[in-house]
């Protein structure tokens, strides 16, 4: 801000002009922007109608506290410096924090029965004082920057905030209300561990019965997205959302405001690299609301984003402390304060498309309404890193080129990734956000929409992200991934008749299929090691005491079919990718997957007894990042043993 900016509290500032000037006039006056700058926001204003001083903010032609100064100047109201002179927290009334929300205002002072209110868009104060001052007395209003305001409303209001964030998807759609279930689930595998000493041909049965069946339906499952994908791949679903026709009509359309919310927690050294990624994006600044999510005990990463210089069109907000410290908490609080019709989800690590949002947009625009979601494909830039990298690009090849694909086709609810993700607002505030205390909030969120009716549409834009290189790293993520699975097929399950009215049966098979059979793959991976090791070395078959010998041929063939069949994804999804040269990294695909065996078993474990704790993943390790973001393996080991996680 120009030196000769004056703040003088709440009162108007000297040479006010009763609002009779235009805005770029006052800021133009007080030199507070350039004149080729400010020629150029009213060219650009000119096409997109954009606010002025949102225009000037976001391409740095000049400052918040510049412009609100000048509104202030302009309408003949105060300028309030909340950072010099912060609100009185005192005269906030905790039954208003919604109307403060909706209307970014906050009261300054209050002497008697008169309130002072900070606010940021003086032409919606008096909707804003109307929903206020019902028997509160007398109000007036001053001008403030409207990132001080947010951040004066987490200050004053954080525990509030956290609360309602912790607890926004109601109860009986949150997996904070399974205990009951989750403590069965702990006595039922405590039984068996009892059986297996008593009748250990019992449970070595029902493990086998359980096993075909759940084995045959995946299987049975993925063969179908196969074919379904490779039938129609043009028009699978609404996965090709560049037709000509709908491109036409959406260019003609103005685009909407878009909000990013980016979560960081220790991740310091990552601030630089989302930025530098951000700009790289084509979509117009002035309709871009970037929000950076920072946790109140970490110091480093917000010196990080003060020092950082961030741009006009990026703030950072710093969530209040409270339980569970977790991404979808702090995603379900900063809704309350983005300001874009859609809501897009990014992790720090993140490299989305140059047109990623303009192709959001684009599609939206002409997407049938039940479209509440769009789901961006990941990719991997250190895909070629070591053999984890390489196996972890082919798995996400998998999955988007052929399961989702697939999956959309077959009319299947769609488990939504954590991101590269964009919704409708609105069908997101009547989702109730996520649920905070589910590790896959993500997931959860998309069978919600589903059971709504609602619809989730995959695109082709490609965001590449950092793929774990190191095996326990992996482990611990995977085991996130696969407990969160498992709560929320067991949150969904609770009233199963009502799942099955809503989802119908396909659906209904369709998510029991995901969500079950994807966890009982990875924990029968040591039993095809070990059934495959007694046929090919011992010539006998692990279920061969229980079960007659068709039975267990079945079961073996049915086994070593679902490795088959996955091997077979991989192969089409590195040809849709174009990454032939990994083919030669496909056959040790089962050693890979053997892993994922550790991460169930502990997420299993998990399940009972620490279900929330988020075993968060640390970005920024992979040597793709160069050598000035090298960390040293101490460094590392120290950060991952010191890593907070939600208990």
């Amino acid at each position: 801000m120009s030196a000769s900016l004056r703040v003088v509290g709440g009162q108007r500032v000297s040479d006010a002009r009763q609002g009779v000037s235009p805005l770029g006039q006052i800021l133009l006056e007080n030199e507070w922007v350039d004149e080729d700058d400010l020629f150029a926001a009213l060219s650009i204003q000119g096409r997109t109608g954009v606010r002025l001083g949102d225009l000037l903010v976001a391409h740095g032609w000049a400052d918040r506290d510049a412009v609100a100064a000048a509104l202030a100047q302009q309408t003949g109201l105060g300028f309030a410096d909340l950072v010099h002179d912060p609100p009185d927290p005192t005269a906030a009334r905790p039954e208003d924090l919604d109307t403060y929300l909706t209307h970014r205002i906050i009261p300054w002072r209050k002497v008697g029965k008169i309130t002072a209110y900070a606010c940021a868009e003086p032409e919606r104060a008096a909707e804003a004082l109307g929903a206020l001052e019902s028997g509160h007395g007398m109000a007036f209003i001053v001008v403030a920057n409207p990132a001080r305001i947010d951040a004066a409303l987490l200050e004053q209001f954080g525990p509030d905030l956290a609360e309602r964030a912790a607890r926004l998807t109601p109860e009986d759609q949150s997996v904070r209300s399974l205990d009951t279930m989750r403590y069965g689930a702990g006595v039922v595998a405590a039984l068996a561990l009892v059986a297996a000493f008593i009748a250990p041909s019992a449970l070595l049965l029902g493990a086998a019965a359980t096993l075909l069946i759940l084995n045959l339906a995946t299987t049975v499952t993925r063969v179908l997205a196969l074919v379904a994908g490779w039938r129609d791949e043009r028009t699978a679903g609404q996965l090709i959302a560049t037709q000509d026709a709908p491109v036409v009509l959406a260019d003609r359309r103005p685009l909407p405001r878009l909000s990013v919310l980016i979560p960081l927690y220790r991740e310091a050294e990552m601030i630089p690299r989302i930025v530098e990624a951000l700009d790289a994006t084509d979509y117009p600044r002035e309709l871009l609301d970037v929000k950076l999510l920072l946790e109140a005990d970490d110091g480093a990463t917000r010196e990080a984003a003060v020092s950082a210089g961030l741009p006009g069109w990026i703030t950072a907000l710093v969530m209040p402390d409270g339980a569970p410290r977790t991404k979808p908490r702090a995603m379900n609080l900063a809704l309350d304060f983005c300001e874009g019709e859609v809501i897009g989800i990014l992790d720090a690590e993140d490299r989305p498309a140059a047109d990623q949002f303009r192709e959001v947009a684009r599609f939206l625009a002409t997407a049938p309404a039940e479209t509440a979601c769009v789901q961006c494909q990941l990719s991997y830039f250190n895909v070629r890193e070591n053999w984890v990298t390489r196996c972890f690009q082919i798995e996400y090849s998998i999955w988007f080129d052929v399961l989702l694909r697939g999956f959309q086709r077959l009319g299947l609810p769609i488990p939504l990734g954590g991101t590269s993700v964009y919704f409708r607002r609105r069908a997101l505030e009547e989702a109730r956000g996520w649920d905070a205390h589910n590790v896959t909030e993500d997931a959860d969120l998309g069978m919600r929409l589903a059971r709504a009716g609602l619809k989730t549409a995959v695109l082709r834009s490609v965001t590449e992200e950092e793929a774990n290189c190191r095996i326990m790293p992996w482990i611990r993520q995977r085991s996130r991934w696969l407990k969160g699975y498992v709560l929320t097929w067991m949150s969904h399950m609770r009233a199963p008749g009502r799942l099955w009215c809503e989802l119908g049966p396909v659906g209904f098979l369709g998510l029991n299929v995901l969500f079950v059979g994807g966890a009982v793959t990875y924990l029968a991976m040591p039993v095809f090691w070990i059934a495959l090791g007694l046929t090919l070395f011992a010539g006998t078959s692990l279920f061969g005491a229980v079960l007659p010998g068709w039975a267990a041929t079945v079961l073996g063939v049915s086994l070593a079919l679902g490795q088959v069949v996955m091997l077979a994804c991989a192969v089409v999804a590195l040809k849709r990718r174009r990454m032939l040269d990994l083919l030669i990294v496909v056959p040790s695909l089962p050693v890979y997957w053997t892993m994922g065996a550790a991460a169930a078993w502990k997420a299993v474990i998990e399940v009972v007894a620490a279900p929330y704790y988020w075993d968060k993943t640390r970005h920024g390790i992979s040597r793709c990042f160069g050598a000035d973001a090298a960390v040293s393996a101490d460094d590392r080991r120290s950060a991952d043993d010191n890593e907070d996680s939600v208990t």
